[in-house]
């Protein structure tokens, strides 16, 4: 995007939608709100001073925020209104599917904090995507059981 080009996004329309008639855009913009703006500029491995910012990346991430949303309040729903967070270090899950689903959390974890200390947020940002996509939603909330 180029500002003498004329096609600079203000960056309050992908977080709010609008109704560009541009060639670009000749549906408008898609409302996909702040996290998924911020998830989507942090993705990229950016070594210079621009980014290349397509809207399509930032909806594909407001469908992961969303996707986000709707695990929470599908575990919130299945542990119940009385559920008691037990300490970390006393948590001791029994079930397979808990364990495997807790050491993927825990490579994640670690994965994170090498990104992070290198300075390579993108990294980090993958990871998450990946661990929560894959491992969390479509391996354990549809194969395993909601202990944690």
């Amino acid at each position: 995007m180029s500002k003498s080009l004329g096609n600079v996004i203000d960056p309050r329309d992908v977080i709010a939608g609008a109704s560009l008639q541009k060639r670009q855009f000749p549906h408008g913009i898609p409302e996909c709100g702040t996290d998924a703006l911020r998830m989507a500029l942090c993705s990229h491995n950016v070594h210079g001073d621009d980014i290349r910012l397509d809207v399509g990346t930032a909806l594909s991430y407001r469908h992961f925020c969303n996707k986000v949303w709707n695990a929470v309040k599908f575990v919130l729903g299945a542990l119940g209104p009385h559920f008691v967070p037990q300490p970390p270090e006393e948590t001791v899950p029994q079930h397979p599917m808990d364990r495997w689903v807790l050491s993927r959390l825990a490579q994640v974890v670690d994965e994170c904090g090498r990104r992070m200390e290198a300075l390579e947020v993108h990294g980090a940002i993958a990871a998450v995507h990946h661990f929560w996509l894959r491992s969390f939603c479509d391996v354990y909330l549809v194969g395993g059981p909601v202990c944690l």
